[in-house]
């Protein structure tokens, strides 16, 4: 190649990542695109999978991760992602406030701004790229499960089909984490006095976080039974609830509970707690995960 012209590509490149372009890499059937979305006011890191060179209208399916995750939970979302496309459906996944790569503080990570940007997140693709805008689908893990049951209850879009690998759906179930009844009011009441308006506070997985009062507040909004039931009430689509029965982190009544009220197909994953093989070596556990969350996206949105 000619030297200037050589230059001239390095600087072009150079000044495309500067100015915040879209960065894509082609691995066999996918294509995957990392960018910046915007929502509220803020640009949020988000990654786009598409089947490589499918120019027709696709389905989609929106990756919601949970507390304190991120847009990839270690190796899982990547992998879902994957075998979605593989079946021909794009997927895109972001990073909610105070994870991943946001410029956020923790302090915003709360269920009103998530939400927020889950909407976002799909608006954007169907403004943006070849998707079908009557198939479309959402997988939420864990808290991004019980993101889910929120939109869902509160009829904010018309999912064509969801899937749940272990919802926190019970805040009471969720207070166990958190130093149980006595622990969550205590956070709770240092939150709200607090002249910085959070509570920290360590993980059992080690993540120092922020809790703020409006973490607090948004998830006691709704009891684990109206949580459930306003969703049913609201969604009468196909879903799926995966959970392993020995979760640490949700019990598994409570996913059991969920997938009961929305007449959900069921996969019980036999081990590995609350990790699903994304941050365990346990590869049967993530093909598992993997193959049946891709299977029924395939069924209820191709």
């Amino acid at each position: 190649m000619n030297k200037r012209i050589l230059i001239l590509f390095v600087l072009l490149v150079s000044v495309g990542i500067l100015c915040g372009f879209e960065t894509m890499r082609q691995s066999g059937a996918i294509e995957e695109t990392a960018l910046k979305l915007n929502s509220r006011g803020i640009e949020i890191p988000a990654v786009v999978n598409f089947p490589n060179g499918d120019q027709t209208a696709l389905p989609l399916v929106v990756l919601v991760h949970g507390h304190g995750g991120s847009k990839d939970e270690n190796i899982g979302f990547p992998a879902i992602a994957a075998e979605l496309a593989k079946r021909g459906i794009a997927s895109i996944r972001m990073d909610f406030p105070g994870c991943g790569d946001s410029i956020e503080d923790f302090t915003k990570n709360h269920m009103s701004n998530m939400k927020e940007d889950v909407l976002s997140a799909t608006e954007y693709m169907t403004k943006t790229y070849n998707i079908d805008p009557e198939k479309i689908g959402i997988f939420g893990y864990s808290m991004g499960g019980r993101i889910a049951l929120e939109l869902l209850a509160e009829e904010a879009y018309p999912f064509a089909a969801v899937g749940l690998l272990a919802p926190a759906a019970d805040t009471d179930d969720l207070k166990n984490l958190f130093g149980g009844k006595d622990g969550w009011d205590s956070l709770e009441k240092t939150a709200n006095i607090s002249s910085d308006g959070y509570a920290p506070f360590t993980t059992i997985y080690g993540q120092d976080q922020k809790l703020s009062k409006e973490w607090f507040s948004d998830l006691e909004k709704y009891t684990a039974d109206a949580l459930i039931t306003a969703a049913a009430e609201k969604y009468a689509g196909p879903s799926i609830v995966i959970y392993a029965v020995n979760d640490e982190a949700v019990s598994p009544e409570v996913s059991i509970a969920v997938a009961g009220k929305l007449a959900a197909d069921i996969v019980a994953v036999p081990e590995d707690g609350h990790s699903y093989g994304f941050y365990s070596d346990k590869k049967e556990i993530l093909e598992l995960v993997s193959d049946s969350a891709a299977d029924f996206f395939e069924k209820k949105l191709k």
